[in-house]
């Protein structure tokens, strides 16, 4: 074929001399073109792989971004359960040595009681009732030993309904509340 017969209609990206030994020309050209094929074939498994890969990897980030979220809900949980336990056993043990101001907590929940002077029955587990044996508190408020009563706890009953103050009582709603706020 005469160089006036070639035509290129689009731009150049390889050429290479053909060693055309006992072949024929067309299939030199169909050995390039299966040869490319391949190359591309092969360019592209690759990257089909890659993509395949990223894919499961991003997966895996996912899950185990999703397995953090929950270990550190259940880290959270458990450190919250865990203070409020120990806090009770101190508290326990506190009660125990009556490690605690009784007549201050009597004042207090008869103040929060709202009944002015007005008659009150206050109710002490039977130890703390003893302990404030010789305790005046203002007229008009009697104060029982009551077995229902924990020690520690100090139940006021008014015209207007009874005041509770539980000690351990407290440590219940503050783990509900914070086990609320960090679910």
């Amino acid at each position: 074929m005469s160089p006036e017969g070639i035509r290129i209609d689009g731009v150049v990206r390889d050429v290479r001399l053909l060693e055309l030994e006992e072949r024929k020309p067309s299939e030199a050209l169909l050995e390039l073109a299966l040869e490319r094929g391949r190359a591309r074939g092969v360019d592209e498994g690759r990257q089909a792989a890659r993509d395949e890969m990223l894919e499961l990897f991003e997966r895996a980030v996912q899950g185990l971004e999703a397995e953090r979220e929950e270990a550190l809900a259940a880290l959270s949980r458990t450190s919250i359960e865990l203070a409020i336990q120990i806090a009770r056993h101190l508290l326990r043990r506190e009660v125990r040595a009556e490690n605690y101001d009784l007549e201050k907590l009597v004042r207090q929940t008869l103040e929060e009681a709202s009944v002015g002077r007005g008659p009150c029955v206050v109710h002490l587990n039977p130890v703390d009732h003893a302990r404030l044996a010789g305790v005046r508190f203002r007229t008009g408020t009697t104060v029982q030993a009551d077995d229902g009563v924990s020690r520690g706890d100090v139940h006021v009953e008014t015209s207007l309904g009874l005041m509770v103050r539980e000690t351990l009582g407290t440590l219940d709603a503050i783990e509900k509340r914070l086990l609320e706020e960090h679910p």
